[in-house]
């Protein structure tokens, strides 16, 4: 596989695990991607497609779609958008050693603006907890979060449904014991 199709393929991990504060070693680890239909890479337009139960496997990471494109301009920024009927992927994250779980009918990544966008029945899981509407946005510079919601409603708004877990303190005595 030539080099800058190898970077190109490289950079599509990259935003996928971006989302993820994901595990650092994952960059250091070999690609895979499997498809039914195969690859077409256009290197003078910086252009690959992957179509047909694309199944892409970095290390920890593992994103699944029935289409996946990759475009890197002059100045090396890449957009990516995996689409299907349901576009999953899972990664083990670095800071707390749990799993990040989610799934969309099309996930947006735009380098240059650390931007991942997964849209349309958008859900994402991580250690409890949940993010669901209609598009999820994740800013992985910045590490914020927005949620904007799905379905309609009687008021014509969509609504988004987030759960956070409690944070459980170090000192934090257990549940049902008495102090003296």
């Amino acid at each position: 596989m030539p080099n800058k199709t190898r970077i190109l393929l490289a950079s599509l991990l990259l935003a996928a695990s971006a989302l993820a504060q994901a595990e650092q070693a994952d960059r250091d680890k070999p690609i895979e991607i499997t498809s039914d239909n195969g690859c077409i890479m256009d290197q003078i337009k910086g252009v690959s497609t992957c179509n047909g139960n694309v199944v892409v496997i970095q290390g920890t990471l593992r994103l699944n779609a029935d289409k996946l494109v990759v475009t890197q301009d002059k100045q090396g920024n890449q957009t990516m958008r995996a689409t299907g009927r349901i576009v999953t992927f899972r990664q083990k994250m670095d800071r707390d050693g749990g799993w990040v779980e989610g799934q969309t009918s099309q996930l947006d990544y735009d380098s240059a603006q650390h931007l991942v966008v997964l849209t349309g029945n958008a859900r994402v899981k991580r250690n409890g907890d949940l993010s669901i509407g209609n598009v999820i946005r994740y800013n992985t510079l910045a590490e914020t979060f927005e949620v904007v919601g799905g379905g309609a409603s009687a008021s014509g708004q969509g609504r988004s449904v987030v759960i956070i877990q409690p944070k459980k303190a170090a000192s934090q005595p257990a549940s049902g014991t008495a102090k003296p």
